[in-house]
């Protein structure tokens, strides 16, 4: 009789451990199919905000922009002709314009740049959170065609304390050893005041020459 009240014991309690088991997994399908249908529609939420029309739109601008990158790098003729075709489909993006001028500098077409440059009605166009100086192209331009006047007047608009050596050039160019010197000077004496100066040794070093050059040939 004991026996059988023990067998009976025994056999309630593997049918509790069974149940609480197969309890068990079921609820985890449970809440793996709550969690699978909640990141489903996760995934499909971050879909519809990806094929927002103005995010797709923004993305292939940074396609085009890509690819005219790696272009001007190893064919900027194919880069001012792709560019050139992307500025009249996209004409608000005034990008794809400097695109077009950037290509046409680096074949050294600098009057056409500068035309380029001069359309773009502002003096700093942003794209990617970098500014891009057109100031400072069209001083660039400048002083490839030899005009070094216009080019130290845009060099002065676009930023004085960034184009000191430019400046610097363009004066020396034009034989105004004084000017020249003048602006050599006052970049390494920006230079020399850096904390981490022991970094610009070679500009130093060749500000020093340039200046040092100038007043050997003055004499």
């Amino acid at each position: 009789m004991k026996v059988k009240i023990f067998k009976i014991i025994a056999l309630v309690f593997l049918i509790y451990i069974t149940l609480n088991i197969v309890g068990a997994f079921f609820l985890g399908i449970g809440i793996f199919a709550r969690e699978f249908k909640s990141s489903f529609f996760k995934i499909d939420n971050d879909h519809n905000i990806e094929y927002d029309p103005l995010v797709l739109y923004q993305q292939k601008i940074d396609i085009y922009t890509f690819k005219l990158d790696s272009l001007l790098e190893i064919n900027p003729i194919q880069a001012e002709l792709f560019a050139d075709k992307l500025h009249k489909k996209y004409k608000k993006e005034t990008v794809f314009l400097e695109y077009k001028a950037l290509a046409l500098y680096n074949q050294q077409k600098f009057h056409e740049a500068l035309q380029l440059y001069k359309i773009i009605d502002t003096p700093y166009s942003e794209y990617l959170g970098t500014k891009m100086n057109n100031n400072r192209n069209i001083a660039l331009c400048f002083e490839n065609l030899k005009m070094f006047d216009s080019a130290i007047y845009y060099y002065k608009v676009s930023s004085l304390s960034d184009n000191l050596y430019e400046i610097g050039s363009c004066f020396n160019s034009k034989k105004e050893k004084d000017s020249a010197i003048f602006y050599y000077s006052k970049l390494l004496k920006k230079i020399e005041q850096k904390e981490n100066k022991i970094n610009y040794i070679k500009d130093i070093d060749l500000l020093k020459f340039k200046i040092d050059s100038i007043k050997k040939a003055s004499r």
